[in-house]
């Protein structure tokens, strides 16, 4: 049970980025579209948990499709940028709030820190996510009780059968890069265990949903701010300092993760490790200039519709990769 809960929390921290911890992202996919965003949650959770499943199921066989169609790869590429420079925007918002000596040389830590990640991998990913999303689960709960504990009267209004069509997009926007990183850690469970893992993370991930929708909703004023669970709680002291620390963990949490599977679609174009493990990190930060809002206002939903084409792709074409991986390790045995 103990591997069952390490994909859950890996999962978790794949996906809980800066957009999902701030609020903006769930506001964007959801809770601007009034009482019917618990439905689309619902229907967001049925989809999640089937990707899980179904990604946890591949093993290696999702990196092999990255190698076999080049044009697939690029697409990744481009996502993951996005992803990527969000998850700098996000922290570079964040240390805003310290004095501008200190915002640099945070800056510059992050920077090598991301960078050696690259160069090293991943391999510590599961136990730093052991440690850090227990501790930022905790205190999301905290700050959205305290949340229920605001109220405010703003008008915003939307066509709120729309989200019919932004819930699978935002299931697509958190599965389809983090798809590289969830098949590799499926690799060593069984049926029950991949089952379980799908269960539990899907469960997860919409108690925070559900909640978070909730205090959302409760205070709409919100909807105009960068982070909006940092704006409801901006009057306390305490509860800013643990929605600060959180939205931190859930940006560099996810932020580590794609500049690994970055650089892994980089190393599929470039021959030079060096220019794959820079270009990772540097890219990405060059573009986060633009800034946190804009950046998942606008290519966010482009990123959407670019990730449900991966994920339809991907599964279309499994069956088909899985059988020539496996006819392969079949040559091998026979000698042949």
């Amino acid at each position: 049970m103990s591997k069952v809960f390490l994909i859950v929390f890996l999962i978790f921290g794949t996906v809980v980025g800066s957009g999902f911890s701030s609020g903006k992202e769930i506001m964007v996919f959801f809770s601007r579209f009034g009482v019917l965003s618990y439905l689309y949650i619902l229907l967001a959770g049925f989809l999640f948990f089937l990707l899980f499943y179904f990604f946890l199921s591949c093993g290696d066989v999702f990196s092999k499709l990255l190698n076999k169609f080049k044009w697939l790869n690029f697409v990744t590429i481009f996502i993951s940028i996005v992803f990527c420079s969000s998850m700098f925007a996000g922290i570079k918002s964040l240390l805003f709030y310290f004095p501008a000596w200190l915002y640099y040389i945070l800056i510059a830590v992050l920077l090598v820190g991301c960078v050696f990640v690259t160069f090293k991998g991943i391999n510590g990913l599961e136990k730093i996510n052991l440690f850090l999303m227990p501790t930022a689960s905790i205190i999301f709960v905290a700050v959205l009780i305290y949340g229920l504990t605001v109220s405010s009267d703003f008008s915003f209004s939307t066509n709120s059968w729309a989200g019919f069509l932004y819930s699978p997009l935002y299931v697509a926007l958190n599965t389809s890069m983090s798809g590289f990183i969830i098949s590799k850690a499926g690799g060593s469970l069984n049926k029950k265990q991949t089952f379980l893992a799908s269960l539990f993370s899907t469960l997860l991930l919409l108690t925070f949903l559900l909640l978070g929708n909730f205090v959302l909703q409760r205070n709409s004023e919100s909807f105009v701010s960068d982070m909006p669970f940092l704006y409801i709680v901006r009057d306390n002291p305490v509860f800013f300092t643990l929605a600060y620390f959180m939205i931190f963990a859930g940006c560099f949490t996810t932020l580590i993760s794609l500049c690994f599977t970055l650089k892994t679609s980089f190393e599929n174009i470039f021959k030079s490790k060096y220019i794959c493990n820079f270009s990772a990190v540097f890219l990405p930060f060059l573009i986060s200039g633009l800034g946190f809002s804009q950046i998942i206002s606008l290519l966010y939903p482009i990123c959407s519709v670019l990730g449900i084409l991966i994920l339809l792709f991907s599964i279309s074409s499994f069956k088909q990769t899985d059988e020539i991986i496996h006819s392969k390790g079949q040559d091998a045995k026979d000698g042949s």
